[in-house]
């Protein structure tokens, strides 16, 4: 598992997933992803991690992302304290 830690740079948002480039600065990124399987569960989980990653790019937020070593697909998200 791999972690990706940083401010959300930016962030790309359509029907079908959600691009999130997050790092610690708008030249240093990793591009992100987050998709669902159709299922009723995952597009709500998606839903939440594009919310998610959307408040924490308005608010300034650092956010890390857990994906697979292999894939840029977000599996979870954790908020730095304030």
């Amino acid at each position: 598992m791999a972690t990706t830690t940083g401010l959300v740079q930016r962030m790309s948002v359509s029907s079908a997933f959600t691009c999130a480039w997050i790092g610690p600065t708008p030249n240093n990124v990793e591009l992100l992803t987050v998709t669902n399987d159709g299922t009723a569960a995952d597009i709500a989980l998606a839903a939440t991690h594009a919310q998610t990653l959307s408040a924490a790019a308005a608010n300034y937020r650092v956010v890390s992302a857990q994906h697979a070593d292999d894939s840029a697909k977000v599996l979870s998200l954790e908020f730095e304290p304030v």
